[in-house]
């Protein structure tokens, strides 16, 4: 058992079935659908390891099989309000934080978990990308930094080694980074979050604009290693903080 055992880990599946944010050139894979798919692995392994998992969505429920089974098992909290469009509104809890999909952040806010996740995937331009680009996971700057390395150490070790599988990153490494000032990005909701003391990051370490990265999540053993590498990272930083 960990030595934090028992302790609340919040995961949001980013962007909404009305808006499921960056989907590969082919079709093959969305980001919002990728993660309903996918994220009742990384809740298992949390609660395997003797914590609490709560999952969360700022759109509606999916009514499309196997999506909408799979968000039952997983327990997904609907919040039913997608912001489609990218509209921007302030935290309720912190109103001079503004944000698209700032009702995910107060959700995790009136939890008060030990830290809380944005599930995302990354994609540059329309198109498919030449070459690998670094992934990114974005930490908030005064409680996220332990959080956003050991999440980027996961990716490292446990997604991007080919020696032992892993998907193909041409030489190309992950960063963890801190965002403040951008308001209208993911750092609305990180900087809420900061200013509740909550620890919390945003997973932008796979490419949707990327083939091979594509190629290795769209098969059932690459995407449960894209979801594992996520809890390890969480694990790895309950157990270790």
């Amino acid at each position: 058992m960990p030595a934090c055992a028992g302790e609340l880990v919040v995961l949001d599946i980013g962007h909404s079935t009305a808006d499921a944010g960056a989907v590969s050139p082919d079709g093959r894979v969305s980001e919002c659908l990728f993660w309903y798919r996918y994220v009742g692995e990384i809740k298992r392994e949390i609660e395997a390891a003797g914590h609490r998992c709560v999952v969360c969505n700022r759109g509606y429920a999916p009514k499309k099989e196997p999506l909408a089974t799979l968000a039952k098992e997983a327990g997904v909290v609907q919040l039913n309000k997608p912001d489609k469009g990218g509209v921007r509104y302030p935290s309720k809890h912190f109103p001079d934080r503004i944000g698209a999909g700032m009702v995910s952040a107060d959700y995790g806010i009136e939890r008060k978990p030990a830290c809380m996740i944005f599930l995302h995937l990354n994609s540059v331009g329309n198109g498919w990308q030449k070459g690998h680009i670094p992934g990114l996971v974005i930490y908030n700057r005064r409680h996220g930094q332990a959080l956003g390395e050991c999440l980027r150490h996961a990716f490292e070790t446990e997604l991007y080694d080919t020696r032992t599988g892993g998907m193909p990153q041409g030489g190309k490494g992950c960063r963890a980074i801190t965002r403040f000032r951008k308001e209208e990005t993911a750092a609305g909701w990180l900087n809420a979050l900061d200013d509740a003391g909550i620890p919390a990051a945003v997973t932008e370490a796979i490419y949707v604009s990327d083939r091979a990265h594509v190629d290795y999540i769209s098969t059932p053993v690459g995407a449960r290693r894209a979801a594992h590498a996520v809890a390890r990272g969480i694990l790895t930083w309950l157990s270790t903080r």
